[in-house]
């Protein structure tokens, strides 16, 4: 391969000023390596409630269809990928996977429509951002090497990371109070109204009002829909970030490093 072609598409993603200029230019840097459809998929979640946004390039219209009205909850390829942190190879990096009688079903129909060989990648982007590419490979294609899975993966980090960059620019932040950052907080932990108030030391019906306020600022009807919409746009972050953060934090204090400097 041509690395300084590939250097070169790879600028022209970064560049891109638009939706479908960034989308088409990821397509041409995928296609240094015959990879001529993919889809993608944001955000990655593992709730199937949650709608995602699908974009299909070079895949049959009937997929696309009951991708968006089904196939969607039932996909395992995107969990897959970001379990791993790493691209993956289907079906073979599954041969291992214990994958369910649905989830069988999906790759059996998948593959009826081409997509039974690709490349997986997990994306992510700045304020808790995140969403998977699926690089469609020839049925006959050999299975991909290690150089070839890295500079997918590449492209897709780069193409996501432009998108996260185009939707921030049209996108303003909603300016939530610190009592709302609060309530918001507890709602992303799953707590009902009546357990936030006991934790701020609030009445009930003062978090059904700040919670009122909180889905009409984020442009949501429900808890998870709010909880979804405030990690995407950096109001707050995972539970298991937080533990991260705070051991690592406790482990500076106990090596006599409360600043991290050493």
């Amino acid at each position: 391969m041509d690395h300084g072609e590939f250097s070169r598409r790879l600028e022209a993603i970064g560049a891109c000023e638009a939706v479908l200029p960034l989308r088409l230019a990821a397509m041409d840097a995928l296609a240094l390596f015959g990879i001529t459809s993919a889809y993608f998929l944001a955000p990655l979640t593992k709730d199937a409630r949650v709608v995602r946004l699908v974009t299909n390039i070079g895949l049959p219209w009937l997929w696309e269809r009951q991708y968006r009205t089904h196939l969607h909850q039932i996909d395992p390829l995107p969990d897959l990928a970001a379990e791993r942190l790493a691209p993956i190879c289907w079906p073979e990096d599954l041969v291992s996977v214990k994958l369910d009688r649905k989830q069988k079903r999906f790759l059996e129909i998948a593959a009826k429509h081409g997509l039974g060989r690709g490349i997986g990648v997990a994306c992510y982007g700045p304020e808790g951002r995140s969403g998977f590419l699926g690089a469609l490979l020839a049925a006959d294609a050999p299975k991909p090497g290690l150089e070839m899975m890295q500079h997918v993966y590449t492209i897709g980090q780069v193409a996501f990371q432009g998108y996260c960059r185009l939707i921030k620019a049209v996108q303003d932040v909603p300016q939530l109070s610190n009592r709302e950052l609060e309530v918001l907080h507890w709602i992303g932990r799953g707590k009902s109204n009546s357990v936030i108030a006991e934790l701020l030391e609030i009445s009930p019906s003062s978090v059904d009002v700040y919670v009122r306020r909180i889905f009409a600022k984020l442009g949501v009807a429900d808890r998870t829909s709010a909880s979804v919409k405030a990690y995407m746009l950096g109001l707050m972050v995972s539970a298991d970030y937080e533990l991260f953060v705070q051991a690592a934090s406790d482990r500076q204090y106990a090596e006599g490093d409360p600043l991290g400097l050493g």
